[in-house]
């Protein structure tokens, strides 16, 4: 990359600092302006040497400075002098290459990234995707209300009859529930999952819990109302980084999977869901199995295909016994769209009593059914 210049990345900043510095660039020169970083993806994308980023920006993070540095590229941490030792303290310990204060002035900028610039012959490895790279195998996402977390689980426990590990992820940031279905507590959860990976504290594992079935469980958000605080790239990349541990994950997701970037909508909401759906490997949606839940899920079906090249399923929840209701609804969904399967899930009564007790489902038509739907699954037929 740097065989002249030194290429430098700015992130995004309140603080006069960065316009100060890309002035200075634009009238003097002195360094290469690589471009201006909003996010923690556009960060690792962007071809750099040097990468300024002030202490309190929303995606600085221990894993973003590793990640960057990992890949060649050094991180300058800027800190406000007149605010106290804290922001000098946090760039210290998550050991960037040089702090500086947000005062000092444009040339101070540009001799640091001169001091700390790898000056490498070589362009870095390309980073085509941010900070997914590689898709974790055998992922299935599960997409429904609280019905759906029963199958998460059962489809849970019948690939880790198979698979000696398997994880179960409550990932639906809309309506969280395998930790309140079970009567567990709510932490740790998710949020402690990511808390591991991106601030690197603690270890991971210690966020995972024994699940029914044999299998291990991370519990999701704690309440709805925290879905800001949960960003898409960082759940994938939780996904990706814990699935060389387990020979099969089982994902639960919201059936909301509309695009609202176009409104302004702030990453998370419904990207999460989105995210994860490009990971899988089989993706299942709960369905009411009357015209309007039927409508709903040929939305979703259209929606899905945009999103994953995996095999989509289709589960009608309390399926009606009767052959001419079911003829009727496959008819008109395999009309519009061939699933990979279409699975009937009857009405159980202990299942239902299960949920009000909080314990797993036990024995009896509703999981019987599951099984025999997570052995396509595994094999992939029909």
């Amino acid at each position: 990359m740097m065989d002249g210049e030194t290429a430098i990345a700015v992130a995004v900043s309140q603080r006069a600092w960065a316009a100060r510095l890309i002035r200075y660039l634009i009238d003097y020169g002195g360094a290469r302006l690589a471009g201006t970083v909003l996010t923690g993806e556009d960060a690792l994308r962007q071809e750099c040497d040097v990468l300024f980023i002030d202490d309190i920006s929303s995606f600085f993070t221990p894993r973003l400075v590793k990640q960057l540095q990992e890949r060649g590229r050094r991180v300058v941490g800027v800190y406000d002098g007149e605010g106290g030792a804290d922001g000098r303290q946090r760039l210290a310990a998550v050991k960037v290459d040089a702090e500086l204060d947000a005062e000092a002035e444009a040339e101070v900028f540009l001799e640091t990234a001169r001091l700390v610039s790898p000056r490498r012959s070589q362009s870095a490895p390309p980073v085509s995707s941010g900070i997914m790279t590689v898709s974790p195998p055998g992922l299935t996402a599960v997409a429904g209300g609280d019905l759906a977390g029963d199958v998460a689980l059962v489809l849970g426990g019948e690939l880790a009859a198979v698979c000696r590990n398997v994880l179960v992820l409550d990932a639906d940031t809309v309506a969280p529930c395998l930790a309140q279905r079970l009567s567990m507590p709510i932490a740790p959860n998710l949020l402690t999952a990511l808390d591991s990976l991106v601030q690197l504290r603690g270890k991971i594992e210690d966020s995972m819990l024994s699940g029914p079935d044999g299998t291990t469980l991370v519990t999701g958000i704690p309440e709805a109302a925290e879905w800001e605080t949960v960003r898409s790239g960082d759940v994938a990349d939780l996904v990706t980084a814990v699935s060389q541990r387990f020979d099969r994950m089982v994902v639960k997701i919201s059936p909301h999977i509309e695009d609202l970037s176009r409104l302004g909508s702030r990453d998370g909401r419904f990207e999460v869901s989105r995210s994860l759906l490009r990971l899988a490997e089989d993706a299942a949606l709960l369905a009411e199995p009357t015209p309007m839940g039927l409508s709903r899920a040929i939305s979703w079906i259209s929606q899905a295909q945009r999103l994953t090249s995996g095999r989509l399923h289709v589960l009608f929840e309390d399926a009606p016994a009767g052959a001419f209701e079911r003829n009727q609804l496959r008819d008109e969904l395999t009309r519009t769209f061939p699933p990979a399967s279409i699975t009937w899930l009857p009405a159980d009564p202990a299942r239902a009593r299960s949920a009000w007790n909080g314990t797993p489902v036990p024995r009896g038509p509703f999981r019987k059914t599951v099984h025999r739907w997570g052995r396509r699954v595994m094999t992939g037929g029909m």
